[in-house]
């Protein structure tokens, strides 16, 4: 069975929008057409729109709440030695609808059916209440009862399916520019936090996306020789366009580090011109080809003594990892559930 496409590039997908406009047009004409055959039919017209748009915002309030995403997981961005925290955030659909369903069920069941049948009485009387908006002939009591449970139950699913796609997007674009911010502080504190090599690569080994640009972070204010690797696994498998473009930035700090041996400095170059050769992630005229052509023109051009079987360049592991240093055997970039960092993962 085919699963029902509800978004589409982060927008109601078009099946769901002509749904919803179908619905809602159904119900305006069916208003029209009351209104046309009442004796005062602008009356009429007015008070039944006036009472479908009072039951469309009280239903789009409900689906608001239900809709609200919740917070799956967020951190102490600022303050990259918390190892409890993530220091991201990422959005999933509330599941209140399911929960506050299952609880009405054993209510119901609990409780008795019985008081069900208080239901009608309710409605009876929402209709009278509202006949008088509507004309006050014949059957405006049952039109206006109507009227309000339809109108309610389309403002509650518009509200709840703009509310799950929209807001999600709203809250993790600025949470995303919160862990900008968070990032800059720590690059600009990483000299003066004191954290080792060793605590550096504890934190990019979590594979938290958050954690790792922290680590990144703490490499482009205090590049280190000895944790290349790590900028070299980011840049090849990044786990977000956020991510490579800080592995970039470290990577760009980490070519000055007058340590660093020829071969770290051909590997970390051919990494950066691998991974500019896919315009999806370093697109043109974006923040990350310009850093990655920065790092291309810091490092030399010809640094490994070509001979026969020796790697052609552009190929990410062409360099002996041995040569990187201790910290390349790291189960970092030998990591068995990963690409095999001698072969180009797909980009």
């Amino acid at each position: 069975m085919e699963s029902v496409e509800l978004e589409r590039g982060g927008e109601p997908a078009p099946a769901v929008k002509i749904a919803l406009t179908g619905v809602l047009g159904a119900g305006l004409l069916g208003l029209a057409l009351f209104a046309a055959a009442s004796p005062h039919w602008a009356a009429s017209l007015g008070g039944g729109l006036m009472v479908a748009a009072t039951f469309s915002v009280a239903g789009g309030l409900l689906g608001f709440l239900f809709g609200v995403p919740k917070l799956l997981t967020s951190g102490a961005a600022a303050h990259p030695e918390d190892r409890s925290a993530t220091s991201t955030a990422s959005y999933a659909p509330n599941t209140n609808l399911e929960q506050v369903s299952d609880w009405l069920t054993k209510i119901l069941l609990g409780a008795g059916l019985t008081q069900i049948g208080t239901v009608p009485q309710r409605l009876r009387e929402l209709g009278r209440a509202l006949a008088p908006v509507l004309g006050g002939g014949p059957g405006s009591a049952g039109f206006a009862a109507a009227l309000g449970v339809y109108f309610s139950v389309v403002g509650f699913l518009t509200g709840w399916l703009f509310t799950r796609l929209l807001l999600a997007r709203a809250l993790s674009a600025a949470d995303r520019q919160t862990l900008a911010d968070s990032v800059n502080k720590t690059v600009v504190a990483a000299p003066s936090l004191g954290f080792s090599a060793e605590q550096v690569r504890d934190l990019f080994r979590t594979g938290v996306e958050g954690l790792r640009v922290q680590a990144l972070a703490l490499l482009q204010g205090a590049p280190d020789a000895r944790n290349l690797d790590l900028i070299i696994t980011a840049i090849d498998r990044h786990l977000s366009a956020f991510e490579l473009l800080q592995a970039l930035l470290a990577a760009r700090a980490a070519a000055d580090l007058p340590d660093l041996t020829p071969a770290q400095r051909g590997a970390l170059r051919d990494a950066v011109r691998y991974k500019m050769r896919n315009s999806r992630n370093v697109p043109p005229y974006s923040r990350r080809r310009a850093v990655a052509e920065d790092v291309l023109r810091v490092l030399p051009e010809q640094l490994l003594p070509a001979g026969p079987g020796a790697p052609g360049p552009g190929a990410p592991g062409a360099t002996d990892p041995a040569a990187l240093g201790p910290a390349s055997t790291d189960p970092v970039s030998t990591d068995p559930t990963g690409p095999d960092p001698a072969v180009p993962a797909p980009r």
